[in-house]
C-alpha cells in the first residue's frame, strides 16, 4: 500500500470518519486532490466496506472548462463503475443576490448541494446511520485557511483551521501535502483536470496560495506549512478546552427570554478575559446558529459595551444586536430587544412612582441568629442571611434581565418564575421585588432567591416585613 493511501487509512482510523458499512458522497470537481481522494477511497473500498457516491458541481462560472471538467468526472467515475450526479448553480448570480464574493458563493452552494445530496440518500432507506460528505482539502488548504482567519481578526476558533471531521463532513486528506498527492497522481498514472482561476490572483486564497504561503517557505521557513497546521492544531486544543470551561461558567449564570440570551456584569467581571471572551462568543451561539462572521473584534466591542451606561447598543451581524441594561448584557434579535429597551423604560418609570409606596409597607430588621430559631413561613415574612447581603438594596418593580437564583446555582429570569408561578401579566409589573442590581432577593408574595437562605453559617437575619396586602 503506498504512503498517501496509508496516510488517509489512518487519518480515517484516528479520526473515525468512515465506519463498515457507511454512505459516502464524494465531493470531485476533477483537480488534483478530489481526483487521488477518490481514487484512494476506491483502493481502501475493500477494507472500509463504505459505498461511495460521487457529486460534480458545475459553478457555471468557466464556460467550455467547467463543461470539459464535468465530462471528466462523469468519465472517471465510470471507470470506477460509481454513481455520479452533476448539479449545475450560477454562482456570479448567487454571489450577487447575497452580496458575496464569488469565491465564497461557490463555497456555500456547493456545501448546500453536498447536504441536499446526503439528505435525499438518507431518504431512500431506514437506517439511522447519517450520509457523509468527503471533501479533499489538503496540508496547504489548511494553512492557507488559518493565515486568512488570522488576516481576518478571528478567534482561536477560526485560527485553529479545518477540522478531520465536522459533521457530516470528512476531510481524509488534510494531513497530506499538494506535493505528495501530485506525486501519488503521477505513480499511478492518473490524469486530472486544472481549473484556470486557481492561476490568477483574483481570489483571497489564490492570492494566498500564489505569493504569502511561498514566500513563507522559501524566505522564511521551509517547513511553514508544516509548522502553521501544527499551530492550528494546538490552537484548535485550547480553544475546545476554553470553550468547555466557559461553558461550565455561563450555564450557571446566563439568563435566557424570547430569543435572547442575557448576563450580568458581575458574572463577566470576575472572569479571566479569555473565559470572558468564550462566554459572549457562546452567548451569540444561543441566538443565532452560526458564528461565521463573528470576528475578534465584535467580541471586543462587546466587552467594551458590557462596560457601558444603561441603554447603549451594538449591531452585530446575522441582524442581532446587544444592548446594555442596568447592570445586564443582553443578545439578541433587533427587534427583541429594541422591545426590551422600551419596556425597561416603562417600567424603571412605574418603579419610580412606586417607590415611596413600596418604602411605607415595608419593614427591616437584623438581629443575631441562634441554631433552631423557627423561620418564618409565610409569605409576607421573609428571613435573609444578613451577611450575604454585600451591596445596596433597593425596593422596585421588575426589570428585563431580572433574575433569582435556584437551589444548585442556577437561575431563572423573573419573568420565568412568574409565568410559571400563574401570575396574571396585568399583575407583574406591580409586584414588588427586593433586589441588588437584577440579582432578586425576593419576588414578595412568591419566593426568595437561594443565594441569600438562611443556612449553618448565618451569624445575623434580616428580616424583611410586608404588609401591603
Amino acid at each position: 500500500m503506498l504512503q498517501v493511501q496509508n496516510e488517509v487509512k489512518r487519518a480515517i482510523s484516528r479520526c473515525h470518519m468512515i465506519q463498515r458499512g457507511d454512505r459516502v458522497i464524494v465531493g470531485v470537481s476533477g483537480g488534483a486532490d478530489s481526483t487521488a481522494m477518490l481514487h484512494v477511497l476506491v483502493k481502501l473500498s475493500g477494507i472500509l466496506k463504505a459505498q461511495y457516491r460521487v457529486v460534480h458541481v458545475h459553478h457555471g462560472i468557466r464556460g467550455e472548462e467547467a463543461d470539459r471538467d464535468a465530462k471528466w468526472v462523469e468519465e472517471l467515475c465510470r471507470g470506477y463503475r460509481l454513481p455520479c450526479k452533476i448539479v449545475e448553480v450560477q454562482a456570479k448570480q448567487f454571489a450577487s443576490q447575497h452580496k458575496l464574493s464569488l469565491e465564497e458563493a461557490g463555497r456555500v452552494l456547493r456545501y448546500a448541494i453536498f447536504e441536499k445530496e446526503a439528505q435525499i440518500w438518507e431518504r431512500e432507506d431506514d437506517t439511522q446511520k447519517p450520509v457523509k460528505v468527503a471533501v479533499a482539502h489538503n496540508k496547504e488548504d489548511n494553512a492557507e485557511t488559518i493565515l486568512m482567519q488570522l488576516s481576518r481578526g478571528s478567534g482561536l476558533k477560526g485560527v485553529a483551521g479545518m477540522k478531520d471531521v465536522r459533521g457530516r463532513i470528512i476531510r481524509p486528506m488534510l494531513t497530506i501535502s499538494r506535493r505528495e498527492i501530485e506525486m501519488y497522481l503521477e505513480k499511478e498514472e492518473l490524469a486530472w483536470c486544472t481549473d484556470s482561476t486557481n492561476l490568477h490572483d483574483d481570489y483571497t486564497r489564490n492570492r494566498i496560495r500564489r505569493e504569502i504561503l511561498p514566500k513563507l517557505i522559501d524566505g522564511v521557513n521551509q517547513g511553514a506549512v508544516d509548522n502553521i497546521t501544527r499551530a492550528g492544531r494546538l490552537i484548535g486544543e485550547a480553544d475546545r478546552y476554553l470553550a468547555k470551561q466557559a461553558e461550565a461558567v455561563l450555564t450557571k449564570v446566563v439568563m435566557r427570554d424570547e430569543g435572547s440570551a442575557g448576563i450580568a456584569r458581575w458574572d463577566l467581571d470576575r472572569q479571566e478575559p479569555i473565559i470572558r471572551t468564550y462566554m459572549l462568543r457562546l452567548m451569540i451561539g444561543m441566538v443565532n446558529r452560526t458564528m461565521k462572521n463573528i470576528t475578534a473584534k465584535h467580541i471586543e466591542d462587546l466587552n467594551r459595551l458590557a462596560d457601558a451606561e444603561t441603554g447603549k447598543r451594538l449591531d452585530l451581524p446575522y441582524g442581532l444586536e446587544a444592548y446594555k441594561t442596568y447592570d445586564m448584557l443582553w443578545i439578541g434579535a433587533k427587534g427583541c430587544l429594541s422591545e426590551q429597551g422600551q419596556k425597561e423604560s416603562e417600567t424603571a418609570e412605574t418603579s419610580a412612582e412606586m417607590n415611596a409606596y413600596y418604602r411605607k409597607n415595608f419593614r427591616f430588621d437584623v438581629f443575631d441568629y441562634e441554631p433552631g430559631m423557627p423561620i418564618p413561613g409565610g409569605e409576607w415574612v421573609k428571613w435573609f442571611d444578613y451577611d450575604k447581603i454585600t451591596d445596596v438594596m433597593e425596593l422596585r418593580t421588575r426589570r428585563i434581565g431580572d433574575y433569582i437564583t435556584l437551589k444548585g446555582g442556577g437561575r431563572k429570569t423573573v419573568k420565568s418564575l412568574m409565568i410559571d408561578e400563574k401570575i396574571p401579566a396585568a399583575k407583574r409589573d406591580r409586584i414588588p421585588l427586593l433586589a441588588i442590581g437584577s440579582d432578586v432577593l425576593w419576588v414578595v408574595g412568591c419566593r426568595i432567591g437561594d443565594s441569600y437562605r438562611i443556612d449553618a453559617e448565618t451569624k445575623r437575619v434580616l428580616e424583611v416585613s410586608y404588609r401591603g396586602e
